[in-house]
């Protein structure tokens, strides 16, 4: 067993697990998790910010991930996007840099700002006067071709002040790459993968950032966020359907209702001064976790971030949002049209991480559609060859709050879409009549252990997940403890849960289908 441990070691990944289970032995994992925690630290300035650190000699190189514990689900409807559209806008740069001359382009923001918010106003007017079926007077329509005109001629004006990419040029010339960002239902992430010698010039970079970000471009970027939209919503049926099960699956008040990219009919709305304000509320250091990970010295680099980011100043902490399952709501169904692959998603709500329902779900997940031998997939896919792909997600769409098992089903061309959901149900009855064998359990358990860790073979994907559980439960530790809730599941424990959530009252169904074909007359 001990040179298997030698193989595992989550600094230089190779990982072997056909002679024995790690979580057979407990002696590995515990090995296993000593190797962690003798690598990391952590420390947190008095600003509340958290900082994780952890030495990997692989590579002169670090990751450094940086989470704002801000994302759609801290959106209301008429605000929705905002998280999104706020990662873009932090690209175009601070007072220092992104311009050729702050003074000089200040007055230039200023108009922008004030004949952006008329022009919206006046935009909406018109949208209102057309819903009430009212045209909009000749007088209107001339104002508004006034203002449009005149807002354009001023931000070419602006343009000659911009200076693109700046911050990636830097980067690039010290031996940066993957600078990049994404927002999701539960947080926002900033992320570089550099050389170890130059965390300064990060440090430098991000905490201006923060300190002094202009939203320059406001009004384009914001055009350009609804055309992604487009494209990946309304242009793909997928997306439309999984906004729709996400409608309905989740109460109104649940924050997970509502999509990260925001809605089309308020998204080429989004106030600038509003979403400064949601900058100000949100991106605090209470809400923040920097993780770095790779080559480092751990004096040096708590040195580094405490000179930059200690003085970040701390802002009225926001009440996280406890929202439970609460009791089923009875079964729920909605159906899409679109000319796309025909598709199925099956869901059901259940709590989030830390509840140990949650781990029994992640082999439940593995059992139903991870890989060839994963039962709804041999079911679908090979055997009765009705469908193209199945996955399951738990945990859908975050893990803040209570979420959905979701099974999304890519289904072939003429399938029968009832018979695909009876065949669903027919292996979710199965988990609650016959019990997974010990020895299909003992397997599901080595592959999710297997499969992470060879997801962790590289700095990045370290800081990604770490920071991700600092951030949301407060302690990275929380991770390993994850993997003994999982380790403890029984075949009992399968069986319990699906009886109690794999039931209709508590289900949603969400299928797409493309549009009925026409029937053509015959020539004559």
């Amino acid at each position: 067993m001990k040179p298997i441990l030698k193989s595992l070691s989550l600094f230089g990944i190779c990982l072997s697990l056909s002679a024995a289970s790690l979580f057979a032995d407990v002696s590995i994992f515990s090995e296993l998790k000593k190797s962690l925690e003798e690598k990391t630290k952590t420390f947190q300035m008095e600003n509340g910010l958290r900082v994780l650190m952890m030495k990997r000699e692989d590579s002169p190189t670090i990751a450094v991930y940086s989470k704002f514990l801000v994302g759609s689900a801290d959106e209301t409807p008429e605000i929705a996007g905002t998280a999104h559209l706020l990662e873009h806008m932090l690209f175009k740069g601070t007072k220092n840099i992104g311009t050729t001359d702050y003074e000089k382009e200040k007055p230039y923001l200023e108009q922008i700002t004030v004949w952006g918010k008329r022009l919206d106003s006046l935009r909406i007017q018109e949208l209102e006067m057309k819903s009430r079926g009212e045209e909009p007077s000749s007088e209107f329509k001339s104002r508004l071709e006034i203002l449009q005109k005149r807002f354009s001629v001023l931000l070419e004006l602006h343009r000659k002040f911009i200076i693109s990419n700046e911050d990636n040029y830097i980067y690039s010339r010290n031996g940066g790459v993957g600078f990049n960002a994404y927002t999701s239902n539960d947080v926002t992430n900033y992320q570089i993968l550099l050389p170890s010698n130059r965390l300064e010039i990060w440090a430098k970079l991000e905490s201006d950032r923060l300190k002094n970000p202009i939203l320059r471009e406001y009004y384009t970027e914001r055009d350009v966020v609804l055309e992604e939209r487009r494209m990946r919503v309304e242009n793909r049926g997928l997306g439309i359907l999984r906004e729709k099960y996400m409608d309905a699956a989740f109460s109104e008040e649940h924050p997970y209702r509502m999509p990260v990219i925001g809605y089309e009919k308020n998204l080429g709305f989004l106030d600038l001064e509003k979403t400064q304000t949601f900058f100000k509320k949100y991106y605090d250091p209470q809400r923040m976790v920097i993780a770095v990970v790779g080559s480092l010295d751990f004096d040096q680099t708590e040195k580094i971030l405490r000179t930059y980011f200690g003085d970040l100043k701390k802002g009225t902490p926001q009440k996280q949002k406890k929202i439970p399952v609460g009791g089923f709501a009875g079964p729920k169904f909605v159906s899409v049209v679109h000319p796309s692959t025909p598709s199925k998603i099956i869901g059901f709500n259940k709590p989030a991480f830390p509840d140990p329902d949650d781990a029994v779900f992640s082999i439940i997940d593995t059992l139903l559609a991870e890989g060839d031998s994963g039962r709804l997939y041999k079911k679908l896919v090979i055997d009765e060859q009705i469908a193209q792909g199945v996955y399951c997600w738990n945990g859908d769409p975050g893990d803040r709050l209570s979420n959905l098992f979701s099974i999304y089903i890519t289904n072939n061309q003429n399938a029968d879409q009832k018979k695909v959901e009876n065949l669903v149900q027919e292996e979710l009855e199965r988990l609650k009549t016959e019990p997974i064998t010990s020895e299909e359990l003992f397997k599901i358990k080595n592959q999710i252990l297997a499969g992470y860790l060879r997801g962790l073979d590289d700095n990045g994907k370290l800081a990604d997940v770490l920071s991700l559980y600092q951030l949301l439960y407060g302690d990275w530790k929380e991770l390993l403890k994850g993997y003994e809730e999982l380790d403890a599941v029984t075949p009992e424990d399968v069986q319990r849960v699906a009886k109690k959530y794999f039931v209709l009252e508590n289900r949603t169904i969400a299928e797409l289908n493309p549009p009925a074909k026409e029937n053509t007359p015959s020539p004559k």
